[in-house]
């Protein structure tokens, strides 16, 4: 037997350093800069995101129980091999207002592809109306489970759509406030219909959508769990009732027509925190989706991701991977806790029909979206591929038209249905979902409406102006030019020069930066006599007052079409600058998509 290896120290311990230590350090280290207002970045949930983590920070939750125990932080399934396994699935892009003709396809011809998905609210919320009472679609859920029971072909058919809360730009706390409220709704009115909480609960998913900030997505779906099992616990559900199931989808708010592969990286991001947020089942959308997809390249990687974090990072096998780690616990801890708070107000105001119905949920989502889309125009949310570093040389996209979605009507309509079997007769003879869905709204009472909840990307905005500047391309044979007119030696223009190339690029301007000037005259006679239909003066705040005038007046002396811009901030001489002939300004805190769009149609851009 080998004996025991003894380890001796080779040298003197260090000294213990405290978290006062490390502060005063690094404020050091920066000039004495506050460690709050460098290193301490506030989320669009209210959240201050701390530079170090420390066990104090998590120390205040206490629900760390074993996977498998309530309140299943750390998942629903307890250890043991393939624990950690998920199903790869492809969820519908929306949920429908009942389930019942779905259902009827799904029983009365079996290899027919008809996920049942029912969503009420979800539905409300997409289209701003109900085709029938909201009473009337629950009744439809609650026949539908006894249905499904009695078929003996269990199906989770209620699906709580909190993607869709994403998808229209929603905080994280939000989309878990939303999705509570939504589920006690359905709780409430489905145990007045006369079933258990077993019951709603086999039948019952949570469907997020995942966006690409890794860790407070993997701390939404911790803090899901959480929340649901407190939820359904006070309307009597036991231990194994309290249990969710959660469907993740990776989300489109974040992807992009331009530059398509970076779509690969948000994606696979998005996967890895579905995956290790504890998802049951997970939708890996194709990279190339609202570019024109899937092409079968996105479609065999989306497969082949859900392989990789299985297989060769044996994710399968690992249970909450996260757990314990200081900032995830302390995040999660806060978003439960913020998401509950808010979820209670929903309550107070009646519950989440209600509250859909005032348009509170909305008014709150808007907010925030509107929030979230000014840190986009402003790039201090960049998108990688869109709003930096464009590439000018990939060729012209477009987004593909949307589908429209909903109810179609028909000039030929078909026969009201009434009731269940003969919704099911009627998919027997090869009837469509969309045409049962119509017989089965047929000759009923409307239901409500509400304010819809529009889904959005992100990159939507500033795609319209790339795609401005492809469209000159296509009509003219050649892209819009600006040209720079960097002053001085490179010390002087070099950051701005780059700036305003990056800054133009976006909307698919080209720059001409061959050359460096001297003087404010030579200058403007160059940009005059170029091909450019924009001229942007590079060089320093404290040589504007001289040049800045003479370039403008300059150049609109000898070409008054040729749009002048100024990159820097113009202060207090804006007014003096404009009265020159600068038509704008281009600086960090620029809104850079309107800046771009009325650039664009002052230079002519714009057909």
């Amino acid at each position: 037997m080998t004996a025991p290896v003894k380890h001796e120290k080779s040298a003197p311990s260090f000294s213990p350093a405290t978290y006062a230590d490390w502060r005063a350090t690094v404020e050091r280290e920066f000039k004495g800069a506050p460690l709050e207002k460098r290193f301490v970045t506030r989320t669009p949930e209210d959240i201050d995101v701390l530079p170090l983590y420390r066990r104090e920070d998590a120390a205040a939750w206490k629900l760390m129980t074993p996977p498998g125990e309530p309140p299943y932080l750390r998942g629903t399934r307890p250890p043991g091999e393939g624990a950690g396994r998920w199903v790869a699935c492809t969820e519908p892009s929306e949920y429908d207002f009942s389930p019942l003709p779905a259902l009827a396809l799904a029983l009365a011809r079996p290899g027919k592809d008809a996920p049942v998905r029912a969503d009420p609210l979800g539905w409300l919320l997409r289209h701003g109306s109900l085709p029938m009472p909201l009473a009337r679609c629950f009744d439809d859920v609650a026949e539908g489970m006894r249905e499904t029971e009695k078929a003996g072909r269990p199906a989770r058919l209620v699906g709580i759509g909190a993607h869709l809360w994403h998808e229209g730009g929603a905080t994280a706390v939000q989309e878990l406030a939303f999705a509570l409220a939504t589920g006690a709704e359905y709780w409430r009115r489905l145990l007045d219909r006369g079933l258990a909480p077993a019951q709603i609960a086999a039948h019952t998913h949570l469907g997020f959508a995942i966006g690409v900030d890794l860790f407070m997505e993997i701390a939404k779906l911790r803090a899901a769990r959480v929340l649901w099992a407190k939820m359904t616990g006070v309307f009597g559900a036991d231990a194994g009732a309290q249990k969710v199931f959660m469907v993740a989808r990776t989300a489109t708010w974040d992807k992009t027509i331009h530059d398509t592969h970076v779509n690969l990286l948000r994606v696979t991001t998005q996967a890895l925190s579905a995956v290790v947020g504890g998802a049951e089942a997970i939708d890996i959308r194709p990279f190339d989706e609202v570019s024109g997809g899937p092409t079968k390249l996105a479609a065999r990687l989306s497969r082949n991701l859900h392989a990789i974090l299985a297989e060769e990072f044996s994710f399968e096998h690992q249970i909450d991977p996260a757990g314990g780690a200081w900032y995830v616990e302390a995040l999660t801890e806060l978003l439960a806790r913020k998401a509950w708070t808010l979820f209670q107000e929903v309550e107070k105001r009646g519950g989440m029909a209600e509250a859909v119905l005032a348009g509170y949920p909305q008014s709150l989502v808007a907010k925030a979206a509107g929030d979230k889309q000014a840190l986009v125009d402003t790039r201090r949310r960049p998108i990688l591929g869109t709003t930096v570093q464009p590439n000018l040389r990939e060729e012209p996209r477009h987004a593909p038209q949307a589908v429209a979605s909903g109810i179609a009507r028909r000039k030929s309509v078909p026969k009201s249905i009434k009731s269940f079997p003969a919704l099911q007769a009627a998919a027997a003879k090869r009837t469509t979902l969309p045409t049962l869905r119509i017989a089965w709204t047929q000759k009923r009472e409307a239901g409500p409406t509400a304010t819809a909840l529009k889904p959005f990307r992100a990159a939507e905005g500033f795609e319209a102006v790339r795609r401005a500047g492809d469209d000159f391309l296509t009509r003219t044979g050649r892209r819009a030019k600006a040209f720079l007119a960097k002053m001085g030696p490179p010390k002087q223009h070099r950051a701005r020069a780059s700036f305003s190339s990056a800054f133009l690029a976006i909307a698919g301007f080209e720059t001409d930066d061959r050359q460096s000037f001297t003087t404010a005259e030579e200058a403007a006679a160059a940009a005059a006599a170029s091909d450019a239909v924009i001229a942007v003066l590079c060089s320093t705040d404290d040589t504007h007052p001289q040049l800045a005038p003479v370039f403008a007046r300059r150049i609109k002396a000898a070409r008054p079409a040729l749009v002048v811009v100024l990159a820097g901030h113009p202060g207090d001489r804006e007014q003096e600058f404009r009265a020159a002939g600068f038509d704008g300004f281009i600086h960090p805190g620029s809104n850079v998509r309107t800046t771009l769009a009325q650039l664009q149609r002052l230079a002519g851009v714009l057909s």
